[in-house]
């Protein structure tokens, strides 16, 4: 697969950079961490960090419709990363419409548990969708349910757990 290829799939896809993939990501050594501030990322400490490394909160603030806005100056560890299904698609075990298929998957899958959480009241798009689903578990978990709530809860949760598994499958890169 040429290299034009594998970015037309990362363009159709964004899971890396709209906080379904990642909650945060870290800085690495040689990141400029004042330009990537005046681009736009909001950086913050990385709390554990010993060397005073900085991180920044996904959704990326410089992601716009599965474009980066600061691509040619995007942090290390952003060009570096490549998902399962890109790597697959690059080595040829996978083919190119098939890994657009799993994206529509993993996407539809995305959709659903961002609905659900909609109709538990959270609409903060601004959050890793981890995180919401984490947040929203010990708000419910804290107070008494009714029957329509519980079930829309065992639903959502249901639906978290199907699009990690889709996501553990296709997308994480091996350890």
């Amino acid at each position: 697969m040429n290299r034009r290829n594998s970015n037309s799939l990362c363009l159709e896809c964004g899971l890396c950079c709209n906080g379904v993939i990642f909650a945060d990501v870290q800085l690495q050594p040689g990141d400029n961490t004042a330009r990537l501030q005046s681009l736009g990322l909001a950086l913050i400490s990385n709390r554990g960090s010993k060397t005073g490394i900085q991180k920044f909160d996904q959704p990326c603030t410089a992601f716009d419709g599965c474009r980066c806005q600061i691509y040619s100056e995007r942090p290390k560890y952003c060009r570096e990363f490549e998902c399962l299904l890109l790597k697959s698609v690059k080595a040829g075990q996978t083919k190119y419409p098939e890994a657009q298929r799993t994206i529509r998957s993993a996407v539809e899958r995305v959709k659903k548990v961002k609905r659900l959480l909609r109709e538990l009241g959270d609409v903060d798009e601004d959050i890793a969708l981890g995180k919401r689903f984490r947040r929203m578990k010990r708000q419910l978990e804290s107070r008494p349910l009714n029957d329509e709530t519980a079930d829309t809860f065992g639903e959502l949760t249901l639906a978290v757990h199907d699009l990690n598994v889709w996501l553990s499958g296709s997308f994480y890169p091996a350890s």
